[in-house]
């Protein structure tokens, strides 16, 4: 987002009345079982591009799909104290896009 948008959607809810929107909101109580946390990593630009490719392919979000890959690596017998090193990652995701390729 740009500080041109950031000044628009300032402009327009300094000078728009959201009375009516708010009276209609609902609250929402629902409690996730397993909250999210957010991470950062560093991944090669190519690593990434290709996770990209693969995520547009599927119709997913790349984070979505890292996440999934990451899961499915944990579940396949990582213990849950273990780091899953950058490499690995790698290599996941070079597997999973060759095996997209041929299958």
């Amino acid at each position: 987002m740009t500080t041109a948008d950031l000044d628009a959607l300032r402009k327009h809810y300094d000078n728009t009345d959201t009375s009516a929107e708010l009276e209609r909101a609902e609250l929402d109580t629902t409690v996730v079982a397993e909250p999210m946390v957010g991470i950062t990593i560093r991944l090669p630009v190519p690593t990434l591009d290709a996770a990209r490719l693969i995520a547009r392919k599927d119709g997913v979000k790349v984070t979505a799909l890292l996440r999934q890959w990451i899961e499915q690596n944990v579940a396949e017998g990582a213990d849950d104290n273990q780091m899953v090193p950058v490499a690995e990652l790698k290599r996941l995701i070079a597997r999973t896009a060759r095996d997209r390729r041929v299958g």
